[in-house]
């Protein structure tokens, strides 16, 4: 039986985000983390206090996905939720005391597996595959591309 197959470029992005996702789990188990957590603990590392929706609306996760995410880590001890006090209905969240010393590893671990994806890329080359995948991203998600580009914490950012 022939499957039909994904469009080129599609699947070697898939592939590698993918791997990335694959390698990047595997470097934080130790640590207890996920790769899926690198957005939002790039966005609460500094102490900021932020709700749900905020860190669906600058992660691009869907709102159902962000709140079994936070679950999970609110499970794991990695965030606390307290009352919003801008809105009753609403919580803000922050990492646990025990979560910021593990992200200064972490960003290690993601930088090593950043320096081998990109082992024999030029500066140049670099600064091209982050403008053209900044650019696909764009196109692909307008609503976000209006307000200042891409928003997503990749392990390129400074998480």
């Amino acid at each position: 039986m022939d499957t039909p197959s994904m469009p080129g470029l599609a699947r070697l992005i898939n592939r590698a985000a993918r791997t990335l996702a694959r390698d990047g789990d595997a470097a934080l188990r130790p640590l207890g983390l996920r790769y899926a957590q690198v957005p939002v603990l790039a966005l609460l590392r500094n102490g900021t206090a932020l709700t749900q929706k905020e860190l669906a609306e600058a992660t691009g996760i869907e709102q159902p996905s962000m709140a079994q995410l936070l679950t999970r880590m609110d499970r794991d001890g990695l965030i606390r939720r307290a009352p919003n006090p801008r809105d009753a209905r609403s919580q803000t969240i922050t990492l646990a005391d025990d979560t910021a010393p593990h992200l200064t590893e972490a960003r290690t671990q993601l930088a090593e597996i950043e320096r081998r994806a990109l082992a024999g890329f030029s500066a140049a080359e670099i600064r091209t595959l982050e403008q053209l995948l900044t650019r696909l991203n764009d196109n692909l998600e307008p609503e976000r591309a209006g307000s200042g580009g891409n928003a997503e914490a990749t392990p390129h950012s400074d998480e």
